[in-house]
């Protein structure tokens, strides 16, 4: 057995306390000089309830992704140990798994890395320092419970060896024999259960010969294969369904990425055709209000008898120079939704005060954005030069 480990890698399980788990690793590395060593961490999510807590999903959320953070950065400090204690750093690396029960996600780890070498740590009372044989640990318990029996585990406590589980391996020297014949979980009950019969008619029909200590022993043995690879088989079967609930995850996406990139390609033009329109009206109501100034010009230039009321009138700026929200003269015309031409801060100041609709028509706004009135605004400047 001690041959068939040999190369196999190192697992030390460490948790978020580097303190505590320092030692065990340390043990690690000094004892089985390990060529490939991996740190095993299980993730314990913190629960929080967002009626309780008054919280909404996004924060917790944040909350949950920020220990997740927090608890990988820590297990980076467990590689610089590795690093000091002459391991190179590409030869470390990490599983880690998220489960609210540590055992349980150990033992799932072991059947998903076909782990061999595992180290685990037991932190000792203190009145146990003495006597470390007596310190226990309820995580290693379960584990060796529930773990297949290929894997060698050692319990370590304040960096001494506390207990050791020997891996044992079948009777061709694998740790995990060939189960191709059993494709389904339906498939191994069924071998298993003829088997199991035949055990049983064993027992009650042959010679004392076949109730020896040898025969018990591998009777015993073949029970504890199949309820291995009924274990194997069960992961694997909840690995395969995780990656296809992933994948239909990942179409669905495809399809409203794809949903949105053709309605996309429909609404651009519809906006350009529409900010095209609205410059060109905005345009054909400038060219005629420069005429009418023009004419005003003209007419303010006359020596008739009346030209001095028409220079008195002229010095009023004409209606359309004004903003409709301030009734003041504009210094950014600009052309909202609406047709109408707004002072561009007085407009967004309407619509950033919770205003959606139109100061003229009182309809709502097609959308928010403003076509500078550039003619316009020239024209108003040309007029503020002839009147300052």
């Amino acid at each position: 057995m001690a041959e068939a480990l040999i190369d196999d890698p190192v697992y030390v399980a460490v948790s978020t306390d580097v303190s505590e788990s320092r030692l065990t690793l340390t043990w690690a590395l000094r004892h089985l000089q390990p060529k490939k060593l991996y740190l095993l961490h299980v993730h314990q999510p913190i629960s929080i309830n967002p009626t309780s807590s008054g919280l909404e999903q996004s924060e917790i959320d944040a909350i949950q992704e920020s220990e997740l953070t927090s608890s990988y950065e820590i297990l980076l400090k467990y590689r610089d140990i590795c690093v000091v204690e002459g391991i190179l750093e590409q030869d470390v690396d990490i599983s880690y798994s998220l489960a609210n029960n540590v055992g349980e996600g150990i033992v799932e780890l072991i059947y998903e890395n076909n782990i061999k070498k595992l180290i685990m740590g037991a932190a000792a009372d203190s009145h146990n320092s003495e006597d470390m044989v007596n310190i226990t640990s309820r995580k290693f318990d379960y584990v060796t419970k529930h773990a297949p029996h290929c894997c060698k585990i050692w319990l370590v406590g304040n960096g001494n060896l506390i207990h050791t589980r020997e891996g044992r391996f079948d009777r061709r020297g694998s740790p995990h024999p060939s189960s191709e014949s059993l494709t389904s979980l339906q498939g191994l009950d069924s071998a298993l259960v003829p088997y199991e019969e035949a055990v049983r008619g064993e027992h009650d029909n042959v010679s004392h010969s076949l109730s020896s200590p040898e025969d018990q022993s591998a009777r015993g043995f073949e029970t504890m294969y199949y309820e291995e690879q009924r274990r194997g088989l069960e992961i694997e079967e909840r690995r395969i369904k995780a990656e296809e609930d992933l994948r239909a995850e990942i179409e669905n996406m495809k399809g409203i990425q794809k949903e949105l990139e053709e309605q996309l390609y429909i609404d651009c033009p519809r906006q350009f055709e529409m900010f095209q329109k609205e410059r060109d009206e905005a345009m054909k109501t400038t060219v005629e209000l420069l005429r009418l100034l023009n004419l005003d010009n003209s007419e303010s230039a006359s020596h008739s008898p009346s030209s001095s009321f028409q220079r008195s009138v002229s010095n009023e700026p004409p209606p359309y120079f004004l903003c409709p929200i301030t009734q003041e003269v504009m210094r950014e015309p600009s052309v909202a939704a609406d047709g109408h031409t707004y002072e561009a801060e007085a407009l967004r100041e309407w619509l950033d005060n919770g205003h959606d609709t139109s100061p003229m028509t009182n309809l709502k706004l097609a959308h928010r954005n403003l076509v500078p009135n550039h003619p316009l605004r020239s024209a108003i400047h040309e007029w503020l030069q002839g009147h300052s």
